[in-house]
């Protein structure tokens, strides 16, 4: 990971560029069959309503900033709920998902969350401990599956990690 790279909380001043981000990201979520009903959706993707969420203490958003410019973005609904989570294409499997989802685990707590998924992220919310609770599905003209990270998983994880921790080579 580059030294530039720092993760911090997004302001309003950060909303155009959150919007410039998020919103060609976002249309692989549009569903081809119904994709005109989804206008309350990418309506939700202009730099006002960023400005509004940002303001809403009902958000939290982070950012990862790369030398001035936003890498990714995490925003949480409340203390359990991924409202969005983006990778600008430049900056992809540089471990920006990674870093923006352990950034939130440690502000938030750990404990049960929830998302719903496009159909192409699934595997990055599986490697996070997601499992999906339902099929794909569209509402509003937004394809996504429901994942859910039970808090169980978090316990898993922990003890995978000591076991392997504790069984490296030279430790006794």
């Amino acid at each position: 990971m580059d030294q530039d790279i720092t993760v911090r909380d997004a302001s309003v001043a950060d909303a155009d560029a959150l919007s410039a981000l998020v919103t060609p990201l976002a249309r692989h979520l549009l569903d081809a069959d119904s994709a005109a009903s989804a206008h309350a959706f990418l309506a939700s993707l202009t730099a006002d309503s960023f400005a509004e969420r940002l303001g809403n203490k009902e958000f939290a958003h982070y950012v990862v900033d790369d030398g001035g410019a936003l890498a990714g973005m995490i925003a949480m609904r409340g203390d359990s709920h991924i409202h969005h989570l983006f990778v600008s294409r430049s900056s992809r499997r540089r471990g920006i998902a990674r870093l923006l989802w352990e950034h939130a685990l440690r502000v938030h707590g750990r404990r049960e969350y929830t998302v719903n998924s496009s159909e192409v992220a699934v595997p990055v919310y599986e490697r996070f401990g997601f499992i999906s609770k339902a099929a794909p599905q569209t509402v509003k003209g937004v394809r996504f599956v429901l994942m859910e990270r039970p808090r169980l998983v978090q316990r898993v994880v922990q003890k995978q990690y000591l076991n392997d921790v504790l069984s490296l080579p030279g430790k006794s």
